[in-house]
């Protein structure tokens, strides 16, 4: 029996694929495991513009108003085509609420 594991663990360690990129199942796991793989160490450029923010602003502002609220109610009312309904549904239940809440009424 340990004749049999010696002679896999010789075999694995002596595997060599003839493709040129694999580098066998031990070299695969220090790439994998410790190194990392290729493209890792590669080198990315990305184009970045701090200052876009800036000139869109006025756009989100017109879009979604200030400080998001309209994005917000508009992410609440879902996206499967029952937004009309459930945006009447939260008027009516919200009808005479202070923001919703009830303690700050008189």
């Amino acid at each position: 029996m340990n004749n049999v594991i010696l002679s896999i663990c010789v075999c694995a360690l002596l595997y060599r694929p003839t493709a040129s990129d694999h580098v066998g199942p031990i070299g695969e796991f220090l790439r994998t495991n410790l190194v990392g793989q290729p493209v890792i160490h590669e080198k990315q450029t990305w184009v970045f513009d701090p200052e876009v923010a800036k000139r869109r602003r006025k756009q989100f502002i017109a879009l979604h108003g200030d400080k998001g609220e309209k994005l917000i109610e508009r992410l609440g009312l879902g996206i499967d085509g029952y937004d009309e309904e459930r945006l009447q549904f939260q008027r009516e239940r919200d009808e005479g609420h202070l923001g919703g809440l009830n303690a700050f009424l008189p």
